[in-house]
């Protein structure tokens, strides 16, 4: 063979490998266009349920964002990646999320709980701070590649992200820092960079790692102080901070029109019904509104079952209009009630407040009594408006 001939095979060979190559990367392209909103559920729901699980198990962290990757870096991604993408579900982090913690301390409880509360795709846990060169300090995320437990699934408005998977990062504030700064300066790789300037990098980061190793060590000591300040501070039970709760409590707020939902009508306020939930807690014996937060996060479930019971109940008998903002509290305290030793006296005090609006009567249909009666001939005085 020539070596004009040798040239022409090549060329063929390589644009015809260009070609089949290019078929996955298209095919994955085009799932990506039919799933991108159910990613961008997904990733809003991960979210939610992330800050829900850390305020009621882990500590307060700093942020917990989320993003669905875009079409052109996916497509980067694709193209430059050694790994052999064949399906969409084959990339990990479609949807990604960060939570920044506040302490590095605190980054093993986050993951503590992404352990307990997801699915991990053991082959591609990634701890890179298990992983990280000796020379380098700073920056040591952890990543995780997650899906739905089995369990989560079987829940029917979480049944359409089976096969759906997360990527969530977990650093401190400062790890944060230091790697945003890594970015803008491009120290990505450290072969790149002289040697000097790799040692005022590690000089750098190093005064970062130590700050958070001390801030960790004050936190320790501090903790105990805060949480004995905490405790005076907390926050009691009234009609003006049940209405705040109301108004900022996503659970509560979430509740409410699912309650709502289940009997077909609307959520409405109503001050003098808070003001008489601020009885009915005070009476059930919840002193503050933590104590209050924290029933309605552990009887989420039981809260729901018993309130669209009693709901249906209800509204099939007196045939509610709304239901007043602020039910989930209710039947919080009907949930607590179930579980006391004082059942039935509970339940007759809470029978007592109606979690709704019911129809005013039709007034053309009633009579005053006696008004047909011509001997009730009153003189009646009556002012005018």
């Amino acid at each position: 063979m020539s070596a004009t001939s040798c040239d022409n095979f090549f060329i063929w060979m390589v644009k015809g490998m260009s070609s089949v190559d290019q078929i996955p990367v298209d095919h994955i392209l085009e799932q990506y266009d039919e799933r991108l909103r159910l990613y961008q559920d997904f990733m809003n729901r991960q979210v939610t349920l992330l800050q829900e699980f850390i305020k009621e198990n882990g500590p307060n962290v700093h942020s917990i964002v989320g993003r669905v990757k875009e079409r052109d870096a996916l497509r980067r991604k694709l193209l430059t990646s050694d790994s052999d993408f064949s399906e969409l579900s084959d990339v990990e982090d479609i949807v990604g999320i960060r939570i920044i913690t506040y302490f590095e301390s605190e980054v093993d409880q986050i993951a503590d709980i992404i352990h307990r509360e997801y699915k991990i795709e053991a082959a591609h846990i990634i701890d890179r701070g298990d992983l990280m060169d000796p020379e380098r300090f700073g920056y040591r995320p952890r990543y995780y590649s997650v899906s739905l437990l089995d369990n989560r699934l079987e829940l029917i408005e979480y049944r359409r992200f089976k096969g759906c998977k997360a990527e969530i990062q977990v650093r401190s504030i400062l790890q944060h820092a230091w790697a945003e700064i890594e970015r803008e300066m491009g120290y990505t790789t450290r072969d790149a960079f002289p040697k000097e300037q790799r040692r005022q990098f590690s000089r750098v980061a190093s005064l970062l790692e130590l700050a958070d190793e001390q801030f960790n060590e004050i936190k320790g000591f501090l903790s105990p102080l805060k949480e004995s300040q905490a405790k005076e501070a907390e926050v009691e039970v009234t009609p003006q901070n049940i209405t705040a709760l109301v108004r900022s409590n996503m659970i509560i707020q979430e509740l409410d029109e699912r309650l709502a939902g289940s009997i077909g009508v609307k959520v409405a306020a109503n001050s003098e019904f808070l003001e008489q939930l601020a009885e009915n807690i005070t009476f059930l014996g919840i002193e503050n509104i933590s104590t209050l937060e924290r029933e309605l996060r552990h009887r989420k479930k039981s809260i729901l079952g018993i309130g669209k019971q009693v709901l249906e109940q209800l509204h099939e008998e007196k045939g509610f209009e709304s239901i007043w903002e602020g039910a989930t509290i209710l039947f919080t305290c009907y949930a607590l009630a179930a579980v006391s030793g004082r059942v039935d006296q509970i339940l007759d005090y809470l029978k007592k407040t109606s979690p709704g609006q019911e129809p005013m009567p039709d007034v053309d249909t009633y009579q005053v009594e006696g008004m047909d009666d011509p001997s009730m001939d009153m003189d009646l005085d009556i002012p005018s408006w």
